[in-house]
């Protein structure tokens, strides 16, 4: 029932693919392995191979290069789940964590979900794309997110773009974290309000962990400074000392982790350490707690549509937990 079509045409719901299909797209459109079959197969509708009917993929099977992947197209994987437990499990176990969502009538379900989901936005009981600015800030976790980056449209976003003064001082830097963290950091804050739909806006620890490279100049001022957040947030941070292992003997023994904060002037593997999944941030500590604690965490989005079929307060009105 979608119309498939060029953009111009009002008409249209399922627009052209940016390039003729290659890759991972050209296999997700084409090919079915053990087990798989076409509800609904694809169709190729124009010469130049930008136009393709939707297909609907049944009996991916969890492991299968189906689930692993990732297209940019008009596919759609199924995955039927014995429960709600292994659903989320399968959700979770891939390397990617940019969008989530999740449709149920079940509060305790979706608070669930909301509590134990990997990525960077959440959706519940709407769509899962059109993010908003502000409403619903863009960016992921795990391989969705690479480098020093945060939130497009959050409000740490201008701060990746400007320079900012090395942290100097542990106590006058602890002393604007801890404000930081119980006005905005510990929260999930609403900042929209609207009637129809919650868009909360949250931090959490890294649940992979982080490893903080150092060596003999690294100050003692940003040594406790880095205790103390460990603390504080609860994140699992390990120290790489260069007087114990070299880089590469670094890159040899890490995985799966979030980040490396490469606080040395080593050159960082930050190549070798992409391939395995995990962004260098060479930053240094900045002085400014409300610029620095930031990059310690998960930001989160969570979008929560408060109505069923157009009726505000009949759905479900799931919790969202401060920072844990």
């Amino acid at each position: 029932s979608l119309s498939v079509g060029p953009g111009k045409n009002y008409s249209t719901t399922v627009g052209p693919v940016i390039h003729p299909p290659a890759g991972s797209l050209q296999r997700a459109l084409t090919t079915l392995d053990d087990g798989e079959s076409w509800l609904v197969k694809p169709e190729k509708l124009d010469e130049s191979g930008h136009l393709w009917s939707p297909g609907v993929k049944l009996g991916v099977a969890p492991g299968s290069w189906s689930h692993l992947n990732e297209w940019f197209g008009p596919v759609l994987g199924v995955m039927v789940a014995p429960n709600f437990e292994t659903a989320i499990k399968w959700q979770n176990g891939i390397e990617y964590g940019l969008t989530a969502g999740l449709h149920s009538l079940d509060e305790n379900e979706c608070e669930q979900w909301i509590a134990q989901v990997e990525a960077g936005n959440l959706y519940v009981n709407r769509g899962t794309t059109g993010a908003v600015v502000n409403r619903q800030p863009f960016g992921g976790w795990k391989r969705s997110s690479v480098g020093p980056t945060s939130k497009a449209g959050g409000a740490n976003y201008v701060n990746n773009l400007r320079e900012w003064n090395a942290l100097t001082s542990a106590s006058t830097a602890i002393q604007s974290s801890t404000s930081w963290w119980e006005r905005i950091g510990s929260k999930a804050i609403d900042h929209a309000g609207l009637h129809v739909e919650r868009n909360y806006q949250r931090y959490l620890p890294s649940r992979r962990g982080i490893v903080v490279r150092i060596d003999k100049t690294t100050s003692k001022e940003w040594l406790a400074y880095i205790a103390w957040l460990s603390e504080m947030t609860q994140a699992k941070i390990e120290i790489s000392s260069g007087d114990h292992e070299t880089p590469d003997e670094l890159v040899a023994r890490i995985s799966g982790i979030d980040k490396v904060r490469w606080l040395t002037q080593e050159n960082a593997p930050a190549v070798e350490l992409l391939s395995k999944g995990i962004s260098v941030d060479r930053r240094p500590l900045a002085q400014r707690g409300d610029v620095e604690m930031p990059r310690w965490l998960l930001e989160q989005s969570v979008s929560i549509t408060n109505h069923r079929y157009g009726n505000i307060g009949a759905g479900p009105r799931p919790r969202v937990p401060n920072s844990q």
